[in-house]
């Protein structure tokens, strides 16, 4: 059996360490991160949000991909052949020719879409809808973001202010049982008293312990989602908790819904979704329609002869223009409107306008289970917050009584008037209330959280 001396000298001991551990932190570089900090941190860090700027870029790139389709395109090309030997023309009479000819060319030409059927345009307004999406898409993982780093915060909160609770418990029983180790000695107190309190304060002690390795585990879960792998370089600041339970604002179910079905992003993203698979389909029915593009261009065709003879004579011309003058005077222009009609095209219209018709009628289920379920979830989020008021006033009134009544027990016992067993109950009944009454206030700003990410009010 553990001796009263071996007992205290145990919980001194540890009450040390512990006020070691906090000294050398303070005394240490460790950065103290706030719930803006943690969130900036997540913000920055978090792999959703990275690829979600990759893609509105990428999203960028195709709405001007389908611009440019509305630009005229300039091509330019040149080319140089050189060719000797013979060659035999039998066309209009048999002639062995015989040549040593250097040929150049070149080209500037130009084309412009006059009428697509409306595939352009159709592909230019799907691509910015595309574009929108994925902006949402950002916005939307970044409250998602926010919401799960002040979930794990405040849970990191209500830990350290269960371990100030446990320690006060801690300290209480401390005190009791150095106060009946000196009764015990006089004869005031029997042993069982001082037994059964030694075996108290080692569970209050082993609280305190548990308490503190779960802080440690939550501490360590919300830095990992901030992709910091230093706990020791780094603690949580505390924070002030908001348990107002502001009901002029939370209070009326059927606003919040209303609010939701204006704000929600996910639900915006998913009407913007619908109208992408509608311009989808008009740019596949495009394609029963003609295509019209003007087209012009700027072409030379030039020639030197070094030798050249026909039937072994020599035909050479006595003088040639020069190669910049054929540059310059051999070059011609051409204009042409061109149209295109596909009468038959193997189905394939037919097949991509029936399937993006089935696409677009899924966007339109998509939505539709989006609107029932901000419905479901401001409903469900609105019963958590009537639940943790009704907590907040029960919680208050449990601890109010439960404080009294401890003071009162406590109080008898150091009169005689009680046992040590309905002492230890009046403790732990207060540690229980007052444990329940942080909770209930971390739960009731955590539900006003939640609320705010459900309407789509929650701002990064």
């Amino acid at each position: 059996m553990i001796s009263i001396k071996n007992m205290k000298y145990s919980v001194t001991a540890f009450a040390f360490v512990v006020t070691a551990m906090n000294a050398t932190a303070q005394q240490s570089s460790v950065k103290l991160l706030s719930l803006p900090d943690c969130i900036h941190i997540a913000l920055e860090r978090s792999t959703a949000v990275l690829k979600g700027n990759n893609n509105v870029a990428y999203a960028g790139t195709q709405v001007l991909a389908t611009y440019g389709q509305y630009l005229p395109n300039l091509i330019a090309a040149g080319g140089y052949n050189y060719d000797r030997g013979n060659n035999f023309y039998s066309s209009s009479g048999p002639a062995l020719v015989n040549e040593n000819r250097s040929q150049f060319n070149y080209q500037l030409t130009s084309s412009i879409n006059l009428f697509t059927g409306y595939y352009n345009y159709s592909s230019w307004k799907a691509a910015k809808l595309n574009q929108d999406i994925s902006n949402l898409t950002v916005e939307l993982a970044k409250q998602q973001i926010e919401l799960d780093i002040t979930q794990s915060y405040l849970q990191v909160i209500l830990d350290k202010k269960i371990i100030a609770l446990d320690s006060s418990n801690l300290s209480t029983s401390l005190k009791r049982e150095d106060q009946l180790t000196a009764l015990n000695e006089v004869g005031r107190k029997p042993k069982t008293d001082l037994y059964q309190q030694q075996a108290q304060t080692s569970s209050n002690k082993l609280l305190l312990i548990n308490a503190i390795s779960h802080m440690q585990n939550d501490k360590i879960l919300l830095l990992q989602k901030l992709r910091i792998d230093s706990t020791d370089n780094y603690d949580i600041l505390d924070m002030a908790i908001d348990d107002n339970a502001d009901a002029a604002r939370y209070g009326n179910g059927d606003a919040l819904v209303q609010e939701a079905l204006q704000n929600r992003i996910d639900l915006k993203s998913a009407t913007l979704n619908t109208q992408l698979a509608d311009w989808n389909t008009k740019k596949y029915t495009s394609g029963y329609l003609p295509q019209v593009s003007l087209a012009g261009g700027i072409y030379n065709n030039g020639a030197y002869f070094n030798t050249l003879s026909v039937n072994g004579e020599n035909m050479q011309p006595g003088s040639q223009p020069n190669i910049p003058t054929q540059l310059y005077k051999y070059t011609y222009g051409l204009v042409g409107i061109n149209a295109v009609w596909n009468i038959f095209d193997k189905y394939y219209t037919k097949t991509s306008v029936a399937g993006a018709k089935i696409v677009a009628d899924n966007a339109r289920i998509d939505l539709q289970d989006t609107k029932t379920g901000v419905v479901s979830n401001i409903r469900q989020a609105h019963n958590d917050y009537h639940n943790a008021v009704q907590q907040m006033e029960t919680v208050g009134v449990g601890y109010t009584a439960a404080q009294k009544a401890f003071e009162a027990v406590n109080g008898q016992y150091k009169e005689g008037a009680t046992d040590f067993i309905t002492e230890a109950n009046a403790q732990l009944v207060l540690l229980q209330a007052a444990q329940n009454k942080i909770s209930a206030s971390i739960n009731m700003m955590l539900q006003k959280k939640i609320i705010d990410f459900y309407v789509g009010a929650i701002k990064n």
